[in-house]
């Protein structure tokens, strides 16, 4: 397994298609053969090298079949590429860049991240001491007259981070959710925060509402300086999203938030993230554009 972050070892192990498909083929079938029809654990040479057919019911299976990989269209080592880039490069790649950088199109850079981004969604939940709060990413315009919390054009996002003190951060969590309703927040809540914790929130009306379904403490924020670790964070999360992507659809918002989330929790295991997203990929469903549309439920 490749475990590291040196392009130069990168470029070593994987020279061509052929070794990429060595790769996968060790993480589909390296601990032994499963037909994924019929559940056989005999095969026979396929129609080619990296296929396997099943012994029972001859189903003649490539190593990408029921992977994200399955129906790409580009060469398999510049989907490499792209992961490499994508997973190793502290804050991530704009999708111009990967298009440049790989020799395909931005739209096909595009679609293949939108695809890495789809298996970095995480689900475990904060514990510990987590502060909660709200933000807007959209922002004002000259001439605009959605001022404040106004959420034309704009999306809402609840952001909860677990405070850790002395200025350190825990793991971080996000939702974008379709307004600032205690009934939206409390759903929000349930689904970023285990049972149980302790949550430390500014005095907005919503949160009072919830003090009899969670422990929640609430403070006056004195425009964030009651709660720094808090506003630094969507601050930071901000920036990387003006300074390397430039912009992002309210569409797929939620798949940079899962991205930088799945950034943020894993930084201090950057050596193991490739393997750890091949690992997702090869165990994920095909994910064609109608199916990543389709994932878009809970965007505003």
């Amino acid at each position: 397994m490749f475990q590291g972050i040196s392009a130069i070892e990168f470029s070593k192990m994987f020279v061509d298609n052929e070794s990429c498909y060595n790769y996968l083929i060790d993480l589909k079938w390296g601990k032994g053969y499963q037909c994924s029809r019929c559940g056989n654990t005999e095969h026979m040479k396929g129609r080619t090298w990296y296929y396997r057919r099943c012994k029972k019911c001859l189903y003649d299976e490539s190593v990408t079949a029921n992977t994200v990989f399955h129906g790409m269209k580009m060469p398999v080592l510049k989907a490499f590429h792209i992961i490499f880039r994508v997973t190793t490069k502290k804050k991530g790649m704009s999708t111009v860049e990967l298009g440049t950088e790989v020799y395909v199109q931005q739209k096909t850079a595009w679609l293949f991240k939108r695809k890495i981004q789809s298996v970095m969604k995480d689900k475990s939940l904060l514990q510990g001491s987590v502060e909660v709060d709200e933000t807007i990413i959209g922002g004002y315009r000259a001439g605009s007259e959605n001022k404040g919390r106004s959420l034309k054009d704009k999306a809402a996002v609840v952001v909860a981070i677990e405070a850790l003190g002395g200025d350190k951060t825990g793991n971080i969590n996000f939702e974008v959710i379709e307004n600032f309703k205690a009934d939206t927040l409390e759903v929000a809540l349930t689904d970023l925060i285990a049972p149980d914790t302790y949550i430390q929130t500014d005095k907005h009306a919503a949160y009072e509402a919830l003090k009899e379904k969670f422990p929640i403490a609430t403070k006056v924020s004195n425009k964030g300086e009651a709660f720094p670790e808090i506003h630094k964070q969507i601050m930071l999360f901000k920036n990387w999203l003006r300074g390397i992507h430039h912009k992002c659809s309210s569409t797929h918002l939620h798949a940079y938030l899962d991205e930088y989330k799945y950034r943020f929790n894993k930084r201090n295991m950057r050596k193991w993230i490739f393997n750890d997203i091949m690992q997702r990929l090869m165990n994920s469903e095909p994910r064609p554009y109608s199916i990543l549309s389709a994932l878009c439920a809970y965007s505003t």
